[in-house]
């Protein structure tokens, strides 16, 4: 089966707006009005919905805005992709146990495998290796 982009998951209106915009800008450096045109919503919910990606800057991809042009009552910028979008992958989560309650608990196998991570984990902290906090 075909996957679904993500955008089309949602039923609110500006579901996916990341992924629409990163998708405009590959092909190059567009205006605000342009961008404006191909979302189907005015200048000014599209400089709201982009201060976001302005301010603070994803992990998936990265926007730059040229200096602000008034154009009548309303500021347009030219965008570009400083970044290409790249698929950021969450951390897996280890099915290993944590207290020694849960630890009593697991069977032999497991109670193996979670005292060999907890050997590795702790090999890697003091080498600095292994992020702490």
């Amino acid at each position: 089966m075909r996957k679904i982009a993500h955008y089309r998951r949602n039923n609110h209106p500006n579901s996916g707006f990341k992924e629409r915009l990163a998708w405009q800008l590959s092909k190059g450096p567009k205006t605000g009005r342009e961008l404006c045109a191909l979302f189907n919503m005015s200048l000014a919910e599209f400089n709201s919905n982009i201060q976001d990606l302005l301010r603070r800057p994803g992990e998936t991809m990265k926007v730059e805005a040229s200096d602000p042009v008034k154009v009548g009552r309303a500021i347009d910028r030219t965008y570009t992709l400083a970044r290409k979008p790249r698929r950021v992958l969450p951390t897996t989560r280890n099915d290993c146990c944590v207290s020694r309650k849960q630890l009593v608990n697991r069977s032999e196998e497991k109670r193996r495998q979670c005292t060999e991570a907890a050997q590795r984990r702790e090999r890697l902290m003091k080498a600095g290796l292994y992020p702490v906090g």
